[in-house]
């Protein structure tokens, strides 16, 4: 125990003080500050015009309905009686464009637009004008300003999410789930393959220089792995619980400062605690295959490769995203939840949208298992592999081995 713990500090000591380790665990909060202080500034900077500009254009009505409601918003609609009148305005540059109204509009509908530029569809903002002046005329004698009003803008959607027993859903997914689970997912797969990265370079790198000849001949395989593990495991968490404190402070500025779609941002606590529980396991796991990588392979370039794919694995719930999403209930996001290479990230991606619990118990079951199992292979595989230098071993001759050791 006394061995494990002296490797356990000096792994520990060592990943703190390497320059990646540290550009890296700063670089998120970093990078939040420096948007922060950017967006306070250009917020300073910019002055609302202390005039505000009206543009104006012409209207000629051909059926006599449309004579009020001619101011909407930032547009003035100016009411010509023929159309060479607002024409000479328009190329004289008195008139944004014009628009005409014909004696059968009530039949058609019918509205006909003049402007001298070039465009793919009608300004959102002279659209909308026209609309609600030939609203506000239209209804002016019948109904109330609020059924007026009410008609121009019919509705505000909200949205609520129910789940199998008819309650409200714990996770209501939309726009801020959204990006929540798009960042934090980020977050997870740099923390774990970075913690679980270094183990494999360390390996490797000992490998390489003969320094664990040395160490094995004091300590025994699993004294090494373990310290390693989790030396370096203390090391990530330690990184991701500083991403998400930072993270936590720039989601509460951004919802209370810019609103908007962002004031739909928020960071419940049960994304810090599963996001912290499900780093744990897949570091665990991720570093215990990575280890084994590094027992197998003569050198850190034919390490890196053989990880590749683990790591590619690992992320594949993330290119799945969209699709997971806006189908937890499908067969295969329930096979990503569970299977132990995709289970971290998947859940992470889920967690805000709403996942159930029997999945959750079921894929830390099957994590948990899983790191159990390849702790023991690894085990194995070190006592078998560790010291071998030069060619890389077959699947054949580590099945082998595994079946002698």
């Amino acid at each position: 125990m006394k061995k494990t713990i002296v490797i356990f500090k000096n792994e520990l000591l060592t990943t703190l003080r390497r320059k990646g380790f540290i550009i890296t665990t700063l670089a998120i909060p970093m990078l939040g500050l420096i948007g922060i202080i950017l967006y306070q500034l250009i917020s300073g900077l910019a002055t609302p015009p202390e005039v505000t500009k009206v543009d104006r254009i012409g209207c000629i009505d051909q059926t006599g309905l449309f004579t009020d409601f001619t101011n909407q918003g930032d547009l003035q609609i100016l009411i010509y009686p023929h159309d060479e009148a607002a024409k000479q305005e328009l190329v004289s540059g008195n008139l944004k464009e014009y628009f005409i109204i014909p004696q059968d509009y009530l039949n058609t509908g019918l509205v006909t637009r003049f402007s001298m530029k070039t465009r793919i569809e009608t300004p959102v903002d002279v659209s909308e004008a026209i609309r609600s002046y030939l609203i506000s005329n239209l209804l002016k004698n019948d109904v109330s300003p609020e059924i007026v009003n009410r008609i121009k803008y019919p509705m505000a959607l909200s949205s609520v999410v129910l789940d199998k027993t008819g309650n409200v859903a714990t996770g209501q997914g939309g726009f801020g789930a959204y990006i929540v689970s798009y960042l934090f997912s980020i977050l997870l797969i740099m923390a774990i393959f970075n913690a679980s990265g270094y183990l494999l370079q360390g390996l490797s790198e000992e490998k390489e220089n003969r320094i664990m000849e040395v160490l094995l001949s004091s300590v025994s395989t699993k004294q090494l792995i373990t310290g390693k593990v989790l030396a370096l495991g203390a090391a990530g968490l330690l990184q991701i619980i500083i991403w998400l404190a930072s993270g936590f402070a720039i989601i509460r500025f951004v919802s209370s400062n810019i609103g908007g779609l962002f004031g739909t941002l928020q960071l419940p606590g049960n994304v810090i605690i599963l996001s912290l529980l499900f780093f744990i396991l897949g570091y665990f796991l991720f570093a215990i295959l990575m280890a084994c990588v590094g027992a197998i392979t003569p050198t850190q370039r034919d390490g890196a490769q053989m990880s590749i794919i683990i790591t590619l694995c690992g992320t594949i719930p993330f290119f799945l995203m969209p699709f997971i999403m806006e189908n937890t209930d499908h067969l295969v996001t329930k096979i990503l939840t569970i299977f132990p290479l995709t289970a971290p990230l998947t859940v992470m991606i889920r967690i805000d949208s709403g996942i159930p619990l029997w999945e959750l118990i079921i894929s830390i079951i099957v994590l948990g298992l899983s790191i159990y199992g390849c702790l023991i292979l690894a085990s194995r595989i070190f006592r078998t592999h560790l010291l071998m230098y030069g060619k890389t071993p077959g699947w054949r001759e580590i099945i082998k081995s595994l079946r002698q050791a």
